[in-house]
């Protein structure tokens, strides 16, 4: 069952209609119930993981909870189960394909991507979850959990289930014990939220993916230069409004059951330096790095050295958060490409500034901003091809046919018809600094714009444009 089906939408209403008749205690047994009905929808063995995984970790935080046993040991035995378990159903292909061709030679059949496990979808989300919990129990920066019910919903909550956003268990199950409104403005705001996810995913974000030829980054030497770097423009706010698109819809239907979810963009492709960016892109999991491997690094190094320009410390922060980056998107030298580009794209920033210091981006000239914004988004562009490409070779391969103009050929005009109002929704949010701008906007704007969203979500229903959603495979 995906998140844009009719199926869906019919599901979160049912399970609306039983939860505005329930008192607070049991609205969460029911939620709990129906995540993990939603989540067997796609595999009993998926649901069977998760329940698995929610029971050790339960049980680990109530051992450091109890004392006794170390608790640093009992937090490195919980971090290792479920690095583990991830590394089992994600990594195995990439860590030990020596293991795999003996496999193959002792009559083992492994597949053509390995063991042949199945990655439940949403583990690399909940997994990293879970670990920024028993860290942050073990810190006392939260309290154990000692109701089941709570804990097994923060970990299998529906609508984020599939792809985030990342919660913190410090943010999330608070929000479940209190009490929960859901008025006339907390309505409008869900459903704004829906409306542009709907409108992203599907008239933005599938649209424009099928304006990109099969085999695009996988023989880029078929193409010319201008279509491989328009094609690589059309890829980067697809991947965008995908995302973007699968988070305010989600985070919607959240809203309707009064419960909040974290914001994962905004405007990103704005932004006037590689931290902002990070800061605007996947923000759930990029304050995830920042927090648990970023900042505990970089502590660790300044205390040998608390100097400035403490030289280890200004590279390896960056670098190993980046590489951890690129590893957590998927196994592959073509993912730790991309996380090194953007560690050196950090190390570098660090190394400007202590050069040649400067004041923060928005009280700079607009001038230099807007080449900032420039730079930044062709930096973060390029980085893409590595991210997409099937290996090294091909994304080598399409960084040099860029540079190719022996060939003319471009892309077809028709891509600007969805290129434009994916820019301008982008644009309307960033000037005013509000995702949900729409809603100050006068009746009869919104009722016009409500309208047009609808007469394309229709549009584009009656072409077989559905695609997944890119982050589910990560």
């Amino acid at each position: 069952m995906t998140i844009t089906s009719f199926s869906f939408a019919g599901y979160v209403l049912l399970v609306l209609a039983l939860y505005y008749a329930l008192p607070r205690r049991p609205q969460n047994i029911l939620l709990l119930v129906a995540s993990y009905a939603f989540y067997l929808t796609w595999s009993w063995w998926y649901a069977l993981v998760l329940a698995i995984l929610t029971l050790a970790n339960f049980a680990l935080t109530g051992r450091i909870r109890a004392g006794g046993t170390p608790r640093r040991a009992v937090l490195w035995a919980g971090v290792g189960i479920n690095l583990a378990a991830l590394a089992v159903f994600k990594y195995e292909d990439f860590f030990v394909p020596d293991l795999l061709a003996r496999l193959d030679t002792w009559g083992v059949e492994s597949g053509a991507g390995g063991l042949d496990i199945l990655l439940p979808v949403g583990m690399s989300f909940y997994i990293v979850a879970v670990i920024s919990y028993l860290v942050d129990v073990y810190r006392k920066q939260v309290a154990p959990a000692t109701d089941l019910v709570d804990f097994a919903l923060y970990m299998a909550y529906f609508p984020k289930l599939l792809s985030g956003p990342i919660e913190r268990a410090r943010d999330f199950l608070p929000r479940l014990a209190a009490p929960r409104v859901v008025d006339n403005d907390q309505l409008a705001r869900s459903f704004t939220l829906i409306v542009l996810g709907a409108v992203r995913k599907l008239v933005l974000a599938d649209t424009l993916t099928l304006m990109l030829p099969r085999g695009v980054f996988g023989n880029p030497d078929q193409f010319g230069a201008p279509q491989l770097i328009g094609y690589l423009l059309i890829y980067a706010l697809a991947l965008y409004n995908d995302f973007a698109g699968y988070t305010n819809i989600v985070r919607g239907v959240s809203g309707l059951f009064g419960i909040e979810l974290a914001a994962n963009f905004a405007t990103p492709y704005f932004s006037r330096n590689l931290t902002e960016f990070w800061n605007r892109w996947h923000i759930t999991l990029s304050h995830w790095l920042r927090d648990y491997i970023y900042f505990p690094t970089s502590r660790a190094l300044l205390r040998r050295n608390p100097s400035r320009t403490n030289v280890p410390n200004l590279l390896l922060p960056p670098m190993l958060t980046m590489l951890a980056s690129g590893l957590w998107h998927g196994p592959g030298w073509s993912m730790l490409l991309w996380g090194a580009l953007h560690g050196v794209y950090l190390v570098g920033e660090r190394l400007l500034a202590l050069w040649r210091p400067a004041g923060p981006p928005q009280h700079q000239p607009r001038w230099r901003q807007t080449l900032a914004m420039l730079f930044v988004v062709t930096l973060v562009v390029l980085a893409w091809v590595p991210f997409r490409a099937p290996d090294v070779p091909r994304a080598l391969d399409y960084w040099q046919g860029m540079l190719d103009f022996s060939d003319l050929r471009r892309p077809t005009v028709r891509v600007f018809v969805v290129i434009l109002p994916a820019l301008w929704l982008d644009w309307v949010q960033y000037r005013r600094g509000d995702e949900l701008v729409f809603l100050r906007w006068p009746r009869l704007a919104q009722a016009a714009l409500l309208a047009l969203a609808i007469l394309a979500l229709f549009l584009t229903s009656q072409v077989d444009t559905g695609a997944p959603f890119v982050y589910q495979g990560f």
